[in-house]
């Protein structure tokens, strides 16, 4: 079922299926990709409880092997809409015996979105409802629109504050691993946008405390705003070589596996550890111009 969000400057749509966004809109232009199959047919999906993909498919605790697919569950599940407002709508995912099967920890997912202006605050609130200690990944992988309205995808840039030198970690698209015994600071300002940029896959990296990605170009004034505190890491990415029409912005808490894993959750790397009762809170803010 879909919500529709509205103040004087967004309307923005999120379905129950996945608590996913499905629209964002100013001015009659619509920002967010709209998960054309021919190039991939998501829209912005929540990764949860892991981001990327297992090495093997699989990860084990106290010796017990358990499958994830990439991604994680939170994207193809229905979520229960909790609140509602013109401008904040807010969903829960809870555990349930199907999810324990292969990820059994007893969780509370709830995932908000409230519009501020040009703005969209996005949080997520994970809370570990089991008697032991709860492991998991949770990121963001919204995509938008290039063109947003004129010009071409190469008349776009994206640009990355602060401006500073960042580890860069190199991902194996074949098998879907890091290499964090391989990564290296690079100095990471602006990037203007060719299909070509992503011939390795996704460009990941670590994040700033206080992060900002916008996507902009010189054929007008419009542009996306991704800005996040205290997500360490960060994806970007587009399909290549299908030259897909979005890139995404993707800020994260949680990476993929290193290649190098042993499989155990509770020592993978990046992973976040919840003892009983305890919550996790994160806020990604997506600003439209």
């Amino acid at each position: 079922m879909r919500t529709t969000l509205e103040n004087e400057k967004l309307t923005v749509s999120v379905d129950t299926f996945g608590a996913e966004l499905q629209s964002i809109m100013k001015d009659q232009v619509e920002y967010l990709w709209q998960g054309d199959e021919a190039f991939w047919g998501r829209r912005a999906p929540i990764l949860f409880p892991i981001v990327g993909k297992l090495k093997n498919g699989q990860y084990k605790i106290e010796e017990q092997p358990y499958q994830l697919s990439q991604h994680g569950f939170a994207r193809d599940n229905e979520f229960q809409m909790v609140i509602q407002t013109k401008d904040e709508v807010i969903y829960e995912l809870i555990s349930t015996d199907e999810t324990m099967i292969n990820y059994p920890f007893e969780f509370l997912l709830r995932v908000s979105y409230k519009l501020k202006g040009s703005q969209i605050h996005v949080r997520y609130q994970v809370q570990n409802k089991g008697e032991n200690f709860m492991y998991f990944g949770i990121g963001a992988h919204p995509a938008f629109n290039v063109p947003l309205e004129n010009g071409s995808f190469e008349d776009y840039k994206l640009t990355v504050s602060p401006d500073e030198s960042r580890q860069f970690i190199p991902f194996n698209s074949e098998n879907g691993t890091v290499q964090i015994d391989k990564s290296e600071n690079r100095q990471l300002r602006e990037l203007p946008l060719t299909h070509e940029l992503f011939a390795q896959d996704a460009l990941i990296y670590k994040s700033s405390k206080k992060m900002e990605v916008t996507l902009s170009n010189d054929k007008d004034s419009r542009s996306v705003k991704v800005s996040w505190e205290n997500m360490p890491y960060f994806g970007l990415w587009s399909p290549y070589p299908k030259e897909a029409p979005f890139v995404c912005i993707e800020p994260w808490c949680g990476l993929t596996d290193d290649a190098n894993t042993d499989g155990d959750i509770s020592t993978k790397f990046a992973i976040n550890e919840l003892a009983p009762e305890e919550k996790f809170n994160c806020e990604y803010v997506i600003e439209i111009n």
